[in-house]
């Protein structure tokens, strides 16, 4: 784990977990689908715990037909509820404007579909904060390889050491890892700190405001 020293000059954002809270319009989207398809019910836990996940790891006996389909009315379901159930996680709110007033460029890498993706950053009063959004349309190889960061690396013309990833999963480590991005990561998303240590995260991260003594302090200007 390495030890704070405020050189990163950039931060990337994970989506669900670690900046927002969407866990209620996904677990409600996921249930209404599949009950339209005729699927089993999941507990909720289940589905709380894959959130960030691909399906494979739900559903490992459905081919990838099925699996696309159950995507595809989940999305529909969830063009109905993403704005209303989803919410900032507390005291991300504070931190992108912290670092907004310091200057640092900022970007999401989600997994997320684009349109779901922007339509909840600009309810959230968030999007301007973001310079580059990078979501699952755009990659070829989604999150656990590293394509997304490395994509959003180029549009912010910063180089990988000087960029940090802040995310909640498993899947976000071995992303920033291929990427060769620092990767912070959050307790208050879906592995937990423990899961979180033992993937190797180089900043474990409690609150949000945590992360602002990651990066340099704003320029005050001098006398006179």
């Amino acid at each position: 784990m390495r030890t704070p020293c405020s050189t990163y000059r950039a931060c990337l954002f994970d989506l669900d977990g670690t900046l927002i809270d969407s866990t209620e319009a996904i677990v409600e989207s996921t249930t209404r689908a599949l009950a339209e398809l005729g699927w089993p019910a999941l507990d909720r836990a289940v589905v709380v715990g894959h959130i960030g996940y691909k399906l494979e790891a739900v559903f490992p006996e459905r081919g990838v037909e099925e699996r696309r389909r159950l995507i595809d009315v989940i999305g529909r379901h969830y063009d109905a509820l993403c704005e209303e159930g989803t919410a900032l996680c507390p005291g991300m709110g504070d931190l992108l404007h912290d670092l907004a007033r310091r200057g640092v460029p900022m970007g999401v890498v989600t997994s997320k579909r684009r349109h779901h993706t922007e339509a909840v950053l600009t309810a959230l009063g968030v999007r301007e904060r973001f310079q580059v959004v990078v979501a699952c349309e755009d990659v070829a190889r989604m999150k656990p390889d590293p394509e997304g960061l490395v994509r959003a690396l180029d549009a912010l013309d910063v180089p990988p050491a000087a960029c940090l990833y802040v995310g909640d999963t498993r899947v976000d480590v071995a992303a920033a890892r291929g990427a060769g991005v620092a990767v912070a990561g959050v307790a208050w998303g879906t592995d937990g700190p423990e899961v979180l240590a033992a993937a190797g995260v180089d900043h474990a991260i409690d609150r949000p405001e945590a992360l602002s003594a990651l990066f340099p302090a704003p320029e005050t200007g001098g006398a006179g």
